[in-house]
């Protein structure tokens, strides 16, 4: 019975470390052709410092894409456009393996991981969306390899304008 019991719990353990939610399209259709506007706060490489800077953001969907444009109000170099699909059954937002997807009081959560590198080092990233009305937030965790050091990067914080 014992041995039933440590099996069983074994089992149950592995089916919860396992469990995955899945997203689909439909699920950012309350930000579809909307516009954001609001700040990127970064830690720099060089100093370690936190640096702000203002930007702005539209999403839109076209077929079974999400297009994502950003633009940093005094660094326009950095402008940035890009799709993402979900994928794998729901499993993927582009490249990033779904972690966990809940939506409770108008509030979305989307955690998301992949494996990169960071300041030229082994890591994984966690990215977590935040979503509501009338806000939309993503920040970026760190976690090294080589020591599990787990640092803050950056975060995106929009208010909707549109």
């Amino acid at each position: 019975m014992k041995t039933l019991f440590t099996t069983l719990s074994i089992f149950l353990v592995g089916l919860t470390f396992y469990a995955q939610d899945t997203i689909k399209l439909s699920d950012f259709e309350s930000i579809n052709n909307t516009s954001w506007e609001g700040t990127l706060t970064y830690k720099d490489y060089q100093s370690g410092e936190l640096s702000t800077v203002d930007a702005t953001m539209q999403f839109k969907i076209e077929g079974d894409k999400i297009i994502t444009q950003v633009q940093y109000t005094y660094e326009p170099s950095k402008n940035y456009k890009g799709s993402i699909k979900i994928t794998k059954n729901g499993t993927y937002f582009g490249d990033e393996k779904v972690l966990s997807f809940t939506e409770d009081n108008g509030t979305k959560i989307l955690v998301t991981t992949y494996r990169g590198k960071d300041d030229n080092r082994k890591a994984d990233m966690y990215l977590t969306h935040t979503m509501t009305d009338s806000t939309y937030s993503v920040s970026k965790e760190v976690v090294y390899l080589d020591t599990k050091e787990r640092i803050l990067r950056n975060t995106y914080n929009y208010t909707k304008i549109k």
